[in-house]
């Protein structure tokens, strides 16, 4: 009996775990998004969407499209300082880009950043420009 209480709690516990997961992850909400295209970052184009967070807490999701792939970096700061890092390299498994599809995309580079390296916080600020003062003061501030 002790045993089967103990699978229960257990079961009980990872359940628990689970969901305040998926409502942490759920209390992100898109505030701001905007094409970068027009700024020449990248081949293809780019483009940014900020998150917020009720606490302000804020993440900043880059994407950046070129002829072989796309690279995602996603940044998470509130006002005083960038907290996370996240940066994806994936590359196309087709030769022409009209043929791009979600199965034809594959991951071939996931990293966290060093929010405290100063290429980082440089990559960070290089963006973070394009966001307009009035919105991170309304979400992030």
């Amino acid at each position: 009996m002790n045993v089967a209480k103990g699978l229960l709690v257990s079961v009980l516990c990872l359940s628990s775990g689970l969901l305040a997961a998926q409502s942490h992850h759920s209390q992100w909400k898109k505030v701001y998004e905007r094409d970068l295209t027009d700024f020449e970052l990248s081949p293809e184009g780019s483009e940014l969407v900020l998150l917020a967070q009720p606490q302000r807490r804020c993440r900043m999701d880059v994407d950046f499209y070129g002829e072989m792939g796309q690279d995602k970096y996603r940044y998470e700061f509130t006002r005083d300082r960038l907290t996370a890092g996240l940066y994806r390299e994936y590359r196309y498994t087709v030769a022409s880009l009209s043929e791009v599809t979600r199965d034809n995309i594959k991951l071939v580079r996931n990293e966290k950043l060093n929010p405290a390296s100063a290429a980082v916080k440089k990559e960070f600020q290089d963006i973070y420009q394009y966001i307009p003062n009035k919105v991170l003061k309304k979400y992030c501030f």
